[in-house]
């Protein structure tokens, strides 16, 4: 893999998930993983704290792990969640519609027409 951290901005993959998943059970630290994930430690660390669930080991003994397959869904869910929502209104629908049949591009509504939402939601 990677020595230095070029990947950052870059998201985990749930191949980067299951590769730590892995070596944090071989008992590899948190810089370890890092060096050869080619990230931050910190962002490891935060992914195993963010990752974890409890496990029974046995009658009465629990004990908490990571596993990525968790973390993934948790990823998803909270990926979902951040998506800002817009609440087209029956007035700016029937705005947008009234250039778009005088063949207005999404762009020149938005710049110059006053539209109130963004282009790719005018596209979509």
């Amino acid at each position: 893999m990677q020595n230095n951290y070029t990947t950052k901005g870059k998201h985990l993959t749930i191949h980067d998930r299951r590769y730590i998943e892995r070596w944090n059970k071989e008992g590899k630290s948190n810089l370890e993983i890092a060096c050869l994930l080619g990230r931050a430690p910190q962002t490891i660390n935060n992914e195993i704290k963010r990752g974890q669930v409890l496990q029974q080991v046995r009658k009465g003994l629990f004990k908490y792990v990571y596993s990525a397959d968790v973390a993934q869904a948790n990823y998803e869910k909270n990926r979902k969640r951040s998506v800002k929502k817009l609440i087209l209104t029956k007035k700016m629908k029937d705005k947008i519609l009234h250039y778009h049949r005088q063949k207005y591009s999404p762009e020149m509504m938005v710049k110059t027409k006053d539209v109130e939402a963004g282009v790719t939601t005018i596209y979509y």
